[in-house]
C-alpha cells in the first residue's frame, strides 16, 4: 500500500489489519510509517515498511523488490500515494507538473506492473486506486492534480479490461475533500475559505469526508464481496456529484 504514512493510506492500513490482513506500507516519512506500523502490529498483523520516494522509477523498483523479497504473494495492491500543488493553470511550472504526474499516476502504473504478474500467475487479485472527485470536476487551482487523477481513472479502466480475464478486479475510489493532512493543507488556507464554504454548501451532507469513510470502501473493494465489480470509479462525496 502506497501512501501508508498518513491520511487515507494510514487509515486503510489500520482497517485492513483490524480485518485480519497483513500489510506492506510505503511512504517517504519513516517516522510516520513507524506510527502506521505500530497501529497495524497492534492488531496482531505483520507489517512490511518500505521508506521510499515513488517520484522516481528507481524508487518504484526498490519498493517492488522489497515487497517481493518479503513475500512472493500479494493479493491486494492499494495505490494511495498522492501529492497536490495549488496553482492556476497559467502559473504552473513544468517541474510541478512532472512531480505530480510521477507520484500520482506513474507510480501507480509501474508498481502495478511489478506486483500484478504474480496475481496473474495465481489467477486472482485486487487493485484499488485512490483517485479523486477532482477527476470529474473543474476546481480552480487543482488542474495539475485533476489531470493526474483523470489519468488514473482512465488507466484503471484499461487495467480492469486487460487483467479481468485473470480474475483480477481493478477499481477507483474517488473521494471529495477528505480531511487528511493534504485536505487541511489545501482548504485551511485563508484564500480558500470562500471556496470551502461554497463547496461544503454544495455537498448535500454539508461537510467534507473523513479518512475512515474512504477506507471502508477500499476494504470492501479488496474483499471477495466485490468480486464482480471491475473497472469503475466510485465517488465518496456525500452526494456532491448528484447535487444540482
Amino acid at each position: 500500500m502506497t501512501g501508508g504514512s498518513s491520511g487515507i493510506g494510514a487509515q486503510v492500513a489500520w482497517q485492513f489489519a483490524a480485518a485480519g490482513v497483513d500489510v506492506g506500507i510505503v511512504g517517504r516519512d519513516a517516522e510516520r510509517l513507524g506510527e502506521t506500523q505500530a497501529a497495524v502490529e497492534g492488531e496482531g498483523r505483520d507489517c512490511l515498511v518500505v521508506a521510499e520516494d515513488l517520484a522516481t522509477l528507481e524508487g518504484i523498483e526498490r519498493v517492488a523488490r522489497a515487497a517481493l523479497a518479503h513475500s512472493e504473494r500479494w493479493d491486494i495492491l492499494v495505490n494511495s500515494a498522492g501529492i497536490a500543488q495549488m496553482s492556476p493553470l497559467l502559473e504552473i511550472t513544468a517541474s510541478d507538473w512532472d512531480a505530480i504526474q510521477a507520484v500520482n499516476l506513474r507510480a501507480a502504473v509501474f508498481l502495478a506492473k511489478a506486483i500484478v504478474p504474480q496475481m496473474i500467475e495465481r489467477g486472482s487479485g485486487k487493485v484499488v486506486n485512490i483517485s479523486s472527485l477532482a477527476a470529474f470536476l473543474g476546481t480552480p487551482g487543482l488542474g495539475m492534480y485533476a489531470a493526474s487523477k483523470g489519468g488514473m481513472n482512465a488507466v484503471t479502466r484499461t487495467m480492469a479490461v486487460e487483467w479481468g480475464p485473470h480474475n483480477i478486479q481493478v477499481n477507483d475510489v474517488c473521494p471529495t475533500v477528505i480531511m487528511t493532512a493534504m485536505g487541511h493543507q489545501v482548504f485551511d488556507r485563508p484564500e480558500m475559505a470562500n471556496a470551502r464554504r461554497e463547496k461544503e454548501k454544495r455537498i448535500p451532507m454539508h461537510r467534507f469526508g473523513e479518512p475512515h469513510e474512504v477506507a471502508d470502501l477500499v476494504l470492501y473493494l479488496a474483499s471477495p464481496a466485490s468480486d464482480y465489480i471491475n473497472g469503475v470509479a466510485i465517488p465518496v462525496d456525500g452526494g456532491l456529484l448528484a447535487s444540482p
